[in-house]
């Protein structure tokens, strides 16, 4: 599995920012039928916090605390989840940011203003979840030492650059 990257998390906001509002400058220009829930933002959060949490345990191995072993698949899971949140993120952002552009002109009526500040928050949000996800990937990444066992990343005919092919492996404590 290969890491998320900047261009990719980057080029998915501006698409769906710009395809969001072009989409809805032609079908609804006034964005009225657009349902924007308060309780947007603050899910978006709190999923946001759900992913570091789950993250925190394989952080908590790679920095040395290995009172317990670390179950493989219970990592990759992770590596999984908080790559889901990153590109989910980039996305809301995205669409939330298309939204914004389209309610900016008319921020003197006062019910647009507060849709555009309810897209504003329900923007910071969405990437609040994209930037959990991606530091709860980087958590998830093996030290160079854990990679092959031995310290520095050193394996019979390896260089010690400690990347690997596949990405992010996980194994559990010997």
């Amino acid at each position: 599995m290969s890491p998320l990257r900047t261009r990719v998390l980057l080029a998915v906001a501006v698409i769906t920012g710009v395809l969001t509002w072009v989409v809805l400058d032609v079908v609804d220009p006034t964005a009225v039928s657009v349902p924007l829930p308060w309780t947007v933002p603050v899910l978006l959060v709190a999923l946001a916090c759900s992913v570091l949490s789950v993250g925190r345990p394989v952080r908590r191995w790679n920095q040395g605390h290995r009172d317990r072993p670390l179950d493989a698949l219970r990592a990759a899971r992770t590596v999984v989840v908080a790559q889901a949140a990153g590109v989910t993120g980039a996305a809301l952002a995205g669409a939330y940011g298309g939204l914004v552009a389209l309610l900016v002109p008319m921020v003197q009526i006062e019910v647009r203003l507060d849709r555009l500040l309810l897209g504003l928050a329900a923007m910071a949000a969405s990437l609040l979840l994209l930037v959990a996800g991606v530091v709860v990937e980087r958590w998830c990444r093996l030290p160079p030492e854990d990679r092959d066992g031995r310290p520095g990343g050193q394996a019979g005919g390896r260089s010690g650059t400690g990347s690997s092919r596949d990405g992010d492996v996980r194994r559990s404590a010997e």
